[in-house]
């Protein structure tokens, strides 16, 4: 298994010649639940999945707390949320400001080394139509890597 990727046909309409493009694009899995990452820690650890889950309420409740107040916070090897703003420039100091906040995460050195292995499978659709621009397509197409998290049942 790894994650599965479709290349896909973009037309640039805002090129006057409307050039074509092909870009890979992940096609993502389920979305996985707290609940489900709760019964596997669970299973993992052996404690009750009502405390597992109570556990990670409460953590992601206080990571909303931190970086309300302007912290940053770093889960261990997984990675580091950090508020950011998006701001409003202006050639006047009264006009700049901010437009919007949200997070940002930055994984670590260490789930980016993991990311490096992880396994992919390419459907291209467009490889056999012959064109000039899919001379290339199949390169990848098949797994590339390794990746250690294969038990992972989540």
């Amino acid at each position: 298994m790894g994650v599965s990727v479709a290349i896909q046909k973009q037309v640039l309409n805002f090129d006057e010649n409307k050039k074509t493009m092909y870009v890979a694009k992940a096609q993502r899995g389920d979305v996985i639940t707290s609940d489900k990452v709760a019964k596997y820690v669970a299973q993992d650890t052996g404690a009750r999945p009502a405390q597992v889950k109570m556990i990670l309420d409460t953590l992601v409740d206080s990571m909303m707390g931190w970086i309300e107040e302007g912290h940053g916070v770093k889960l261990g090897d997984f990675g580091s949320f950090m508020p950011t703003v998006k701001s409003a420039s202006s050639e006047v100091a009264k006009e700049a400001g901010v437009k919007r906040v949200w997070v940002t995460f930055y994984a670590s050195k260490e789930l980016k080394e993991r990311l490096d292995g992880v396994k992919y499978s390419t459907e291209n659709e467009y490889a056999t139509a012959g064109t000039e621009d899919d001379s290339s397509s199949n390169e990848n197409s098949g797994d590339s890597g390794s990746s250690d998290s294969g038990n992972n049942p989540l």
